[in-house]
């Protein structure tokens, strides 16, 4: 008895020593929203063909959903806003959201003169705008992002705040024209590469290289000197740039206003070591090498397209070569008799290209517009006056009946 009446009252103790769960440690629901607000974009996705100096933009247009819940809301202020957002990824001070993130408004829709009611339901407003070529294409890299926002914001009449954002994707396409050819000289030698590439390249897909290196042998009176291609390899590297701008609060770290910190990256995004697939030719005048190879970009390797931001962020691609080449020496009489002096050396160029989406099929908005033809008039024909007829009747016959 003793035993269960001690267990019995550490029970009983034990629950009043225990405190009920606290409010503070429940869940507590937002409170609902009398509207919500969808963003809808209609138009095709945004591009901007041709450079920065060409490009006619990109347009854009969509319609901002409002849907209210309750069977009536008024709204003091309703508006959306296109920003251009601008991160930095290495601040001036790490820890400053202002040194961080710059953002500039390119355009603001007012869609309320005056306070408005809402009943419950779907309303609509329409939007457009035409984003200006010479902006920058969405860009995130290592040093830097640069990402365009659209920001809808509306206050009712009891103080609700009722937001929504939505991230456009903006890239530029550049049209491929003709090949380009370059050439690249190595003194002492009288070895000349010519190096035939694309005028752009895509961040998905292969290109074609063409290369030739003449005054590859020279011949005196008994022997022949003359270069082998011995190894080479090909890489495309991505150079990333971006200036930090400090805030106001932390210009003196960087030595005042208008002044900031430079960071650079390198990286390689593709590339291969081959030891064969050129063909050779010592009996033409001079001696010729000639070898064409793929290039492409890794897929896992996330490229980012050629971008020069006024902010600071810029990307560049170049494609550098490097051959080993081997002198070696052989009888004119006898030709199967190589014999290798000791002398090589190492051919490296560098090539800028660039990186670009693919344009497709898509043009310019401006180009969309139906064709005019010159034999159609603007208007419809005109008719001649007609006046009534005053003068004498008609001869004519009656027709029988007919059955």
């Amino acid at each position: 008895m003793d035993l269960f009446h001690h267990k019995k009252s550490d029970e009983k103790r034990k629950s009043m020593t225990e405190k009920p769960a606290s409010a503070k440690n429940s869940p507590r629901l937002a409170a609902a929203k009398p509207a919500k607000l969808e963003i809808a974009i209609e138009s095709p996705p945004l591009v901007m063909y041709g450079t920065i100096a060409t490009s006619s933009g990109a347009l854009f247009s969509g319609q901002l959903h409002l849907t209210v819940t309750e069977p009536e809301t008024k709204l003091q202020s309703f508006e959306m806003k296109l920003l251009a957002k601008v991160t930095t990824k290495k601040p001036v001070t790490k820890d400053c959201p202002d040194c961080q993130t710059k953002v500039n408004e390119l355009f603001k829709w007012n869609f309320l003169s005056e306070p408005t009611r809402y009943h419950k339901g779907v309303h609509s407003f329409p939007f457009s705008y035409l984003l200006p070529g010479h902006l920058p294409a969405s860009t995130d890299s290592h040093l830097g992002k640069i990402d365009y926002i659209l920001s809808a914001h509306a206050i009712t009449a009891l103080h609700d705040t009722i937001t929504i954002e939505s991230h456009l994707k903006v890239s530029r396409a550049l049209t491929p024209g003709n090949d380009r050819t370059s050439l690249r000289i190595f003194p002492p030698t009288n070895l000349t590469t010519t190096v035939v590439l694309p005028p752009v390249i895509h961040p998905i897909g292969e290109f074609n290289v063409q290369m030739k290196i003449s005054g590859v042998t020279e011949n005196n009176a008994t022997h022949q000197k003359r270069w082998r291609i011995r190894k080479m390899n090909w890489k495309i590297e991505e150079h990333s740039k971006m200036i930090s701008p400090p805030c106001a609060k932390h210009a003196n770290k960087v030595g005042g206003e208008n002044k900031g910190i430079l960071h650079q990256e390198t990286r390689d995004i593709g590339g291969k070591d081959l030891k064969e697939g050129w063909k050779t030719d010592f009996d033409t005048q001079g001696g010729l090498i000639e070898m064409e190879f793929p290039a492409f970009i890794k897929t896992n390797a996330h490229p980012i397209c050629d971008v020069e931001s006024p902010t600071g962020l810029a990307v560049t691609h170049s494609l550098v070569i490097e051959l080993i080449v081997a002198e070696e020496m052989c009888s004119l009489k006898n030709k199967r008799s190589i014999i290798p002096t000791g002398v090589a050396r190492v051919l490296r160029m560098q090539f800028n290209v660039i990186v670009t989406e693919r344009s497709g099929l898509g043009i310019s908005w401006d180009e969309e517009q139906p064709p005019v033809y010159e034999d159609v008039p603007s208007s419809p024909p005109g008719y001649a006056r007609m006046d009534d007829y005053t003068g004498e009747p008609l001869p004519y016959e009656e027709l029988d009946g007919l059955r």
